[in-house]
């Protein structure tokens, strides 16, 4: 939890297998392997990483497509 500097972390079950779901600001995705790797190594963990945006990255991403379409 260290390495990742999360905004949140949340614990339940998914699918019946106890889940954790880390939510954490990613400005760079070169960390992403160094800090797989050690939930792989610690936890045994299978992972699924899925980007997300705030509401303010969404509008922006939304001008830019009808910037581009016009």
């Amino acid at each position: 939890m260290e390495k990742a500097e999360p905004e949140a972390a949340c614990f339940g079950l998914h699918e019946g297998v106890r889940s954790c779901w880390i939510v954490f600001d990613l400005q760079d995705s070169s960390p992403l392997p160094s800090l797989m790797e050690d939930l792989f190594l610690q936890f045994n963990a299978e992972l699924e990483v899925a980007p997300m945006m705030n509401a303010e990255d969404l509008a922006k991403g939304l001008a830019a497509m009808r910037s581009s379409s016009g």
